[in-house]
């Protein structure tokens, strides 16, 4: 098996996103960035001007740029390396986003991020028209002013995050236990999950800031290590190496670590058939991965670009529910389920300090005029 720093990386919280969305006049690196733990297929990054991007124009895949549209706008759209996210790359490599928008008149270019943050500070700050992020996230933007419009569910973790514990813990053993993990993330949000399912608080732990990473290699190295907060594949290396258990995991809270697709609603606004070329090309790539004839070649790719083998790239596609199936995506976008997860993580992220206004509304539909709203319109309006 690859070394672990090689697998598909986890998206972590925008801390310092304030002082960031004040002076967004241009973009820096975040201190405690994670490194590139993929490296996209043509091998090398390409330079730009945006810290951490690599411009998908990089790829020697020549489906890699799309027509310009007649108004000679490009539209960038960034993105990072995860298990949810892959489809991307396969959009890019078998030139679905450029039929796709061809047949639209829009030109969109898809831009690889290194870091994940970076790719949401690059949105927070206006340069780029949209990006793939966590529903955490998505609040932070839109709260400083961002508009934001939530389009498509790209995944939901299930299983694909946990808590890891020792053999001889249980979630209430976890009383007084330093727990590893990285602050203000989908993992932090994990573990208060987890100890509110018992009946504990955070209070009752003592939680160690670290790369999510980091922490997942911690427990797999070092026995002294009790417990951390962390995703696949450190999960399944650590249950299938008998070094620990899974205490929690977002199975046990289905539907609420969310992946979305986000665009700028001002995009939409000048270009309404953005929105329509970036769900269907994403649909495409659902078909490509659903029928039995395709679906090695597009893991192959989607592995390949997250610098995983295709085994290891099976084994997160297990713990990650992808959405590739429209009505699904539709009907999550309009349901209930989806309106109670972003109230718990508005929720979070106002005690934890990472938005300030608590009276912040989320909107959902198309004639909403919150700062975010999710609008399921773009997957209905697709054949």
């Amino acid at each position: 098996m690859k070394d672990a720093s090689r697998a598909p990386s986890r998206r972590h919280a925008l801390t310092g996103f304030l002082a960031l969305a004040a002076g967004a006049l241009g973009l820096t690196a975040c201190p405690g960035d994670q490194k590139p733990t993929g490296t996209a297929p043509s091998g090398t990054a390409a330079s730009t001007s945006m810290s951490g991007m690599t411009s998908s124009a990089a790829s020697a895949t020549p489906a890699a740029t799309t027509p310009k549209a007649a108004s000679g706008k490009e539209y960038k759209i960034a993105w990072s390396v995860w298990t949810g996210w892959m489809p991307f790359k396969l959009m890019e490599a078998k030139g679905f986003l450029a039929a796709r928008a061809k047949e639209k008149g829009v030109n969109i270019k898809l831009v690889e991020f290194k870091g994940y943050m970076d790719s949401v500070q690059a949105f927070a700050a206006k340069k780029v028209d949209g990006v793939a992020m966590t529903s955490m996230e998505s609040l932070q933007p839109a709260s400083n002013g961002v508009d934001s419009v939530g389009i498509l569910v790209n995944d939901t973790s299930n299983g694909g995050d946990g808590v890891l514990g020792r053999a001889n813990l249980e979630l209430k053993g976890l009383k007084g236990q330093t727990v590893l993990l990285e602050e203000f993330s989908v993992s932090h949000y994990l573990l208060a999950r987890a100890l509110d399912s018992v009946g504990m608080k955070e209070a009752d732990v003592k939680i160690k800031n670290i790369p999510g990473d980091e922490a997942g290699k911690a427990f797999l190295t070092d026995p002294k290590v009790q417990a951390v907060a962390t995703w696949n594949p450190h999960l399944f290396q650590a249950t299938e190496q008998g070094k620990g258990k899974v205490l929690f995991s977002s199975k046990n809270i289905p539907g609420e670590i969310i992946d979305f697709l986000v665009l700028s609603g001002s995009a939409l606004k000048e270009s309404p058939e953005l929105g329509s070329a970036l769900v269907e090309a994403w649909y495409d790539a659902a078909k490509a991965i659903n029928d039995t004839k395709t679906r090695p070649e597009s893991i192959e790719i989607m592995a390949k670009g997250a610098g995983a083998s295709v085994e290891e790239f099976n084994k997160m596609l297990a713990d990650t529910d992808l959405y590739l199936d429209r009505e699904k995506c539709a009907s999550f976008l309009e349901s209930g389920t989806i309106k109670e997860t972003m109230a718990k993580v508005k929720k979070f992220s106002f005690d934890h300090g990472l938005i300030k206004d608590n009276s912040f509304s989320i909107g959902f539909g198309k004639t909403g005029t919150e700062k975010l709203r999710f609008d399921s319109s773009y997957v209905r309006a697709g054949k």
